[in-house]
């Protein structure tokens, strides 16, 4: 009878063991099972517990001369072994070519850490009200550093959500170690679908962007030098407001005067709306949310798809662009961060593109990861003079 279970459960343990594999190693629709392997490139060191379990049930085995169980699990053992270490040792070799340094011990002290948050009350503020009403909101993080010396840089922030959910402050880790840098940080939320907001996002960030700099002299930042930063979708709408500040063929939700950022870093964006909806991984999440957002397919708004997709806009006036983008991306495959590198490379655009292997969409949800690790390296670079 303890034979009988015991070998249910290495049968059951392989074949879930053999399904996030393969979930890892193959993009996998991120509205299905694609998740769990999404979640196993973001903490693949966490998987070392299932190779303990698997290790010591396999010890157990043995002692009840449960020969086929036991090899079943010394393979399960072994199986995800590869898969802790093969993500984890990629990142890292990619890191020492970069010249970053990874750390082991802040993974480890983040493991039971996710980067998410809420809307912070006490941080918003109203930065507009929109033709319809809706009071626009955005969070502040401060540095609470005094008002002396100089005026500071800042951040713009635009959070994720495909363009249909989300919320500011989404990626709070992300908003205390900018301030920890000395950048005063405006988290920044906009109106989403229901109706398609093809305008409306952008819009309203654009709305945000001239509050930030109407309102500089309040929290002594220096208006020359504000960053813009998005995730995902947000990145897609970061990019848009660097390129495309000032066209009316895009215009903000309430009149502003004419503004510009220093420079824009772009977390796992797209850059090719049309593009992506053809070639997403995940064609049954993508398509829906592009369409709510935009009105329809690219067959029947192709015009707007063209206007919403960053590489439209890129010149030689376009600011220095930070990209990063995970390898084994699902939602957002890597060619939207190569046409874009290749994009900017024609127009003379001061750009670095990172391509982190081995790590998915939203990889920094593991602040301590490895993935997280070097584009939080990239991005201090990159501020500190790569955006001159």
């Amino acid at each position: 009878m303890a034979q009988g279970v015991l070998a249910l459960v290495a049968l059951l343990l392989a074949a879930a063991t053999a399904g996030l594999a393969w979930c890892m190693a193959f993009p996998v629709r991120w509205d299905g099972v694609g998740r769990f392997g999404a979640l196993a490139l973001h903490f693949p060191l966490h998987l070392l517990v299932l190779t303990s379990v698997a290790w010591l049930l396999s010890r157990l085995a043995g002692r009840m001369r449960a020969v086929a169980a036991s090899g079943l699990l010394i393979v399960t053992a072994m199986a995800s072994l590869v898969m802790a270490l093969a993500p984890t040792v990629a990142a890292w070799r990619y890191a020492r070519e970069l010249g970053v340094r990874v750390s082991l011990w802040e993974y480890v002290a983040n493991s039971t850490h996710m980067n998410a948050g809420t809307p912070q009350r006490e941080r918003t503020l109203v930065y507009g009200t929109a033709p319809d009403g809706t009071k626009l909101e955005l969070d502040v993080w401060l540095t609470g550093k005094p008002h002396l010396g100089l005026p500071r840089p800042a951040i713009l922030m635009i959070h994720g959500g495909a363009w249909n959910h989300g919320n500011r402050s989404m990626f709070p880790d992300w908003n205390r170690w900018l301030n920890e840098l000395g950048y005063e940080v405006f988290d920044v939320e906009y109106r989403l679908p229901p109706p398609a907001r093809w305008r409306d996002e952008l819009g309203d960030v654009k709305v945000a962007l001239a509050w930030v700099i109407e309102n500089a002299g309040d929290y002594h930042v220096d208006p020359t030098r504000v960053t813009v930063m998005g995730q995902s979708a947000g990145a897609n709408l970061a990019l848009l407001l660097a390129y495309a500040a000032n066209d009316s063929r895009l215009p903000p939700t309430t009149p502003i005067a004419p503004v510009a950022v220093r420079s824009v870093i772009n977390v796992y964006g797209p850059s090719d709306m049309a593009l992506l909806y053809r070639t997403s991984h995940s064609p049954d999440y993508v398509r829906p949310m592009m369409e709510a957002y935009i009105g329809g397919p690219p067959d029947s708004q192709e015009e707007r798809y063209r206007l919403l997709s960053p590489l439209t806009w890129v010149s030689a006036k376009s600011p220095p662009t930070l990209t990063l983008l995970g390898t084994s991306d699902r939602l957002v495959p890597a060619d939207q961060a190569t046409l874009l590198d290749e994009s900017l490379a024609r127009a003379g655009v001061p750009h670095e593109t990172v391509l982190i292997p081995a790590n998915d969409h939203a990889f920094d949800v593991n602040w301590g990861g490895f993935g997280t690790q070097i584009a939080r390296e990239k991005v201090r670079a990159f501020l500190e003079g790569g955006a001159p």
